[in-house]
């Protein structure tokens, strides 16, 4: 692997991180990489995939409306924490 020069903002290098790791994960289950790889039709996939990121992003846009609603509606900490299990359940650890 090259050496890759960090950059300042470290909210880009995460995203280089996760690239690496998703290159490297690729060529573990496809056997091949991206770039020698000339029979998917990739526009396809990455409408699928900008697909399925539109529902993740509405999902995560629903959640924060509610969270916000629940704030809102529940000023004592004890309380919301308590509307906010019951909606959610406890985190998986």
């Amino acid at each position: 692997m090259e050496n890759i020069e960090k950059p300042k903002d470290g909210i880009t290098w995460l995203v280089i991180q996760d690239l690496l790791s998703r290159a490297k994960r690729g060529v573990e289950k496809y056997n091949t990489t991206l770039e020698q790889n000339n029979h998917d039709d990739f526009l396809n996939h990455m409408y699928e995939e900008l697909l399925d990121a539109a529902q993740y992003v509405k999902k995560e846009m629903t959640v924060r409306k509610t969270l916000q609603l629940l704030i809102e509606e529940n000023p004592n900490d004890t309380a919301l924490g308590a509307q906010i299990r019951l909606i959610y359940g406890k985190s998986k650890s």
